[in-house]
């Protein structure tokens, strides 16, 4: 099976310090694995990295088999759902801010389904009359489980997750672990960053950086 994501020989600066060098991850399709590590050491510089939004200081990073250059990080970012620890919302209601990425230059022609969205919320102990809710007034666990149902209707073959189970409870946290599983048992490459030990222990591989 073909690598979906490789990083070779990576090194990264910002601000004027070196965050991490000599960084080396193979991952497949079908494969979570965990990032973790000390606050600070660049694991959310790392995925931001893989999208191209901040550059490599040496090495390289492919997706799909393509290598991330100026040329390709559009379609790059076509192939990958990224979904950051914490994001204020860019919308008035519940609603608005699931339809939101729909509406991204990446994601255009995927289709939005409420009936999908609704079956990812059971799964998460999310109910439906949130939907009519307004944004604002979600808890921060609430936000993060809607932000990773609206990332999984997207069906991209890799998956960047940031945290994602920071402002959760234990249950909520393997329910969050639960659909990572199941986005990998079919087919998605799957990369986290977290400090969790019960969410590092549902993955593939733990990398430390």
């Amino acid at each position: 099976m073909d690598d979906m994501l490789k990083i070779e020989g990576a090194a990264l600066r910002l601000g004027g310090r070196v965050l991490f060098r000599d960084f080396n991850l193979n991952l497949k399709s079908g494969e979570w694995a965990c990032l973790t590590g000390e606050s600070g050491c660049g694991k959310t510089s790392l995925l931001r990295m893989v999208l191209g939004f901040l550059p490599l200081e040496s090495g390289r990073v492919w997706v799909g088999g393509l290598e991330l250059s100026s040329h390709t990080v559009e379609r790059i970012r076509q192939q990958t759902v990224y979904v950051p620890q914490r994001m204020l919302p860019m919308a008035e209601s519940v609603e608005e801010m699931v339809r939101l990425p729909f509406e991204l230059k990446a994601n255009r022609g995927v289709a939005f389904s409420e009936e999908s969205l609704f079956r990812l919320w059971e799964l998460l102990g999310l109910e439906s009359s949130l939907f009519r809710r307004k944004a604002g007034q979600l808890s921060g666990g609430q936000q993060q489980r809607i932000m990773l149902s609206a990332a999984a209707l997207l069906g991209k073959p890799l998956w960047l997750a940031d945290e994602p189970t920071s402002a959760l409870d234990e249950e909520s946290t393997g329910r969050v672990a639960a659909l990572f599983r199941r986005a990998a048992d079919g087919g998605a490459a799957v990369l986290t960053a977290s400090h969790n030990k019960a969410f590092m222990a549902a993955c593939d591989r733990v990398v430390r950086l």
